[in-house]
């Protein structure tokens, strides 16, 4: 017996079907908190230095959506608004005790760091052909390899600022494809397949949500019709590697260099290159979806190969009416390597009443033929 990235909360008798929404009001509190903290920290300074009419154009840039790379206080202040969303949901997690906080993490509770080094060979192989397409017709080999400023024009930023603005993205980036990740194919996907009892529709549904969120989340962004595709695409085929490999680290690293690759390339701010991300193309889309199925089925290849642990070795939880038995509170029904819930005490009216006051000496092992089958 074993269970799904997808149906981990499920794992703890003491899970619930309102801890997730205690999560989110605490994650929403969290990030309205940490936005005004933010804005503070932002526009104290500029106002000092800058005056209302510096404030004033800081915000105006802030609210016309598109993303300006070259600006490094808008790209620093966007990135770290995402960032901060990455220590919230795990808090989050934590507080409404639906789990560790590596339960968004995998399947073995925690980030797989042996895996996360493998998946970085696929996630080059796709970062090569990108860069080639991302960079096409931007070089020129007359005279030696370098720029071809006819085509692209000259950088509109100083030396200094385009390394301040690539340790920027180097620094940060990651960890805002972390955040995102770990929300919509990690937190919410839990949740929703979690609360429908059928696993099959569960899934479905949870993916088909967490897509149309993601996607949407892009909108204010001023992306158009084939933007959104694009951005949908790709979280679509990040949920299905999620599912499949049981586990974020392969769909962060390709988030990351995703984006890290779009902002360093724009951070010079060719004159005669459009910046604005959010005009998607139809062959853009096209080949955001054939890389993303390439990435995806090298993934699967790479997890064959190494004898991934997909899932969680062990059972979903019964349900209790009243509260959890004291043995069904422990760490060692959740942690992967535990005794899990195939040494639980048999399943009858004895654990559907609060057994706080037995020891862990009155448990019984369960009878393989009677089984713990969680109640839907």
């Amino acid at each position: 017996m074993s269970v799904p990235y997808h149906r981990l909360p499920r794992v703890d008798a003491r899970w619930r079907w309102w801890r997730p929404l205690v999560a989110l009001a605490f994650l929403v509190g969290y990030y309205v908190v940490t936005q005004i903290v933010l804005a503070v920290a932002y526009f104290v300074p500029i106002g000092a230095t800058q005056g209302a009419e510096g404030l004033i154009g800081f915000q105006d840039d802030l609210t016309s959506g598109a993303l300006d790379p070259t600006d490094p206080l808008i790209l620093s202040l966007t990135l770290l608004s995402l960032v901060v969303l990455l220590p919230g949901i795990l808090l989050a997690v934590k507080i409404a005790r639906i789990g560790p906080a590596g339960i968004l993490s995998s399947t073995r509770f925690r980030v797989r760091w042996r895996w996360t080094l493998w998946c970085l060979l696929p996630t080059l192989v796709i970062a090569i052909p990108m860069f080639l397409l991302q960079t096409w017709g931007m070089f020129s080999f007359d005279g030696g390899f370098g720029w071809d400023h006819d085509a692209i024009g000259q950088s509109t930023v100083s030396p200094a600022t385009l390394t301040f603005t690539i340790v920027m993205v180097l620094v940060l980036v990651p960890f805002q494809g972390a955040a995102e990740e770990y929300v919509f194919r990690g937190f919410l996907i839990q949740t929703i397949a979690s609360w429908i009892p059928v696993r099959i529709v569960g899934v479905v549904v949870a993916v088909a949500v967490s897509t149309v969120v993601f996607a949407a989340g892009h909108i204010p962004n001023g992306y158009n019709v084939w933007g959104i595709l694009d951005v949908g695409s790709f979280g679509l085929i990040a949920a299905i590697i999620v599912l499949r490999t049981g586990g974020m680290e392969a769909t962060v690293l390709q988030h990351a260099f995703n984006n890290i690759m779009i902002f360093v390339l724009q951070a010079p701010g060719w004159s005669k290159v459009d910046l604005d991300a959010s005009d998607g193309t139809a062959g853009g889309f096209l080949v955001t979806l054939a890389t993303s199925l390439a990435f995806w089925g090298m993934i699967e290849l790479l997890a064959w190969w190494r004898g991934l642990d997909r899932r969680f070795p062990g059972h979903e939880a019964p349900r209790f009416r009243g509260p959890a038995p004291v043995w069904a509170a422990g760490r060692q029904w959740t942690l992967p390597g535990g005794t899990g819930w195939a040494a639980a005490p048999a399943r009858g009216p004895e654990t559907d009443r609060d057994t706080s006051a037995a020891g862990p000496d009155d448990a019984v092992p369960v009878d393989e033929t009677v089984g713990v089958a969680p109640r839907s």
